[in-house]
Parts: structure tokens; C-alpha cells; sequence
């Protein structure tokens, strides 16, 4: 079975902006031969996935949500508005800001996790690492 990474949107009118680079670099991440989705949503939609899955009544820039079904290793949704308005924060573009969220939201799927102080060392070290492999992208 081939492994793919779909790209969708649900805000209307919206294409998910960067596939042809972003998908490479999500490729290069997954570590099982199964299919991802990555979803573009509105901070609305995120937030109410927050609340129904994660109990947290806010916005947050990704979720991910693994499935580990032949079909579906898991979905990725990341809250465009959110996405936009922390870039500046974090010194970075809409682009870059979206390519960081898409790489943490990938890691999850992939297993790590930042629940702890040494599982958040390993994983802003291996995004750290993917990222600057993939800086010129």
C-alpha cells in the first residue's frame, strides 16, 4: 500500500496554501507506510475540537489525532487564524509558522510527544532538526 499526505481546507473558498512543498516535507517525516490528512481549518472549528476531544475551551494551532488504521495513520488540522496572528511572536512568516505547526502535528502521528519535560526536550530537538534540514524549502 503507498502512503500519501492529503491536503483539504474546510474554510470555504480556501485551498490549503504550499502543498507542493509542505508534502515532501511531511512525507519525509512519516515513519508507517499509511496515508495522513491535513486539514486547514478556522480557529472556530479548531476550537470546538479542542473542547469536544481535549476538554480545553480554547484555540490552538494544531491538533493532530492518530487513528493507526491501514488506511488513515491519523489527521492534522491546524487553525489558520491562530497560524497567522502567533507567526510575528515566534519571528516567523505565515509560511514558516505553517511548515513548524505542520512538522510538530506530523511528530505526533509519528509518536512523540511533550507531556514531560525530557518527551518536550526530544521533540523541539527533532523539529528543530527537521526544520533546519528543510530550511530552503
Amino acid at each position: 500500500m503507498s502512503y500519501k499526505v492529503s491536503f483539504f481546507s474546510s474554510i470555504p473558498g480556501k485551498k490549503f496554501p504550499w502543498q507542493h512543498i509542505l508534502e515532501p516535507l511531511a512525507l519525509g517525516i512519516l515513519q508507517k507506510r499509511a496515508p495522513v490528512s491535513i486539514i486547514l481549518c478556522t480557529d472556530a472549528e479548531q476550537r470546538e475540537l479542542n473542547r469536544k476531544y481535549r476538554k480545553l475551551n480554547k484555540v490552538t494551532d494544531v491538533l493532530s489525532f492518530v487513528w493507526n488504521e491501514p488506511h488513515l495513520l491519523g489527521e492534522i488540522y491546524i487553525a489558520e487564524g491562530q497560524v497567522k496572528k502567533q507567526a510575528p511572536l515566534y519571528g516567523n512568516t505565515y509560511y514558516k509558522e505553517l511548515k513548524r505547526v505542520l512538522v510538530h502535528g506530523m511528530l505526533h502521528l509519528c509518536g512523540y510527544n511533550h507531556q514531560t519535560q525530557a518527551e518536550r526536550k526530544i521533540m523541539r530537538e527533532k523539529e528543530a532538526t527537521v526544520l533546519c534540514r528543510t530550511k530552503r524549502l
